[in-house]
């Protein structure tokens, strides 16, 4: 009996919440930059305190990279 009372109050705030989700008008709009990436050319002076302390902080690293976690979330 609890449990279905429950239901009911639950299906009951979902449909309010996209009653009120139907009011809400949203502008959307889209940002586009030419120079969003450097060229793989360009260099810049590394600072070799970050380096050492981002190297330091990381749990994996293999030669000059630091190795970050692929997919493990995923199931």
């Amino acid at each position: 009996m609890n449990r279905e009372k429950i239901k009911k109050q639950a299906k009951e705030i979902m449909n309010s919440f996209a009653r009120a989700l139907k009011k809400v008008n949203v502008k959307e709009s889209i940002v586009e930059r030419n120079n969003d990436r450097r060229k793989e050319n360009e260099s810049h002076e590394i600072d070799k305190e970050f380096r050492e302390i981002m190297f330091d902080n990381s749990p994996k690293t293999k030669e000059d990279w630091i190795q970050g976690e692929k997919g493990r979330w995923i199931e």
